[in-house]
This record gives structure tokens, C-alpha cells and sequence, in this order.
């Protein structure tokens, strides 16, 4: 498996769809559209999951996370 910077980790991006429509995610990052960092554990996962679902259920293409992200991961 060639390319890449060496990491033995692979870089995985999470973005949220909606019956084919982007659903954007303010996390307190500044960048809404994805999460490109590793979450602690499953239920961090599924907190997210469920708000971006309830907000895309309403109608809603941006929802607020349910956890502010923005002095946690610097880039």
C-alpha cells in the first residue's frame, strides 16, 4: 500500500446527507461541512448523528452540534 505521509492511520472525513441534500454541521470549528477528526467514543458519535438527523427531519440545512468543538481541535 503505497502514497501517502507514513502514518500507519488512515484519515477517514465524515459528511451528513439528507434525502441527497448536504447537511451542514456548526460545530464550532469554522469548517461546517465535515468531521475530520477522531471522536472519543460511540455515544460523541450518535449525539451528532441524532442532531443532524432530527434538524435534516425539519427541514434544516445547518444544525448546531451538540458539543462545541472550537477550543478542543486546532488546526
Amino acid at each position: 500500500m503505497g502514497g501517502g505521509s507514513g502514518n500507519p492511520r488512515r484519515r477517514s472525513t465524515v459528511m451528513f446527507f439528507f434525502r441527497n441534500k448536504h447537511i451542514m454541521i456548526d460545530l464550532g470549528t469554522g469548517n461546517n461541512k465535515k468531521i475530520n477528526w477522531a471522536l472519543k467514543d460511540k455515544q460523541e458519535f450518535i449525539d451528532i448523528v441524532e442532531t443532524v438527523y432530527s434538524g435534516a427531519r425539519k427541514g434544516r440545512g445547518l444544525v448546531i452540534a451538540p458539543k462545541d468543538y472550537s477550543t478542543k481541535y486546532r488546526y
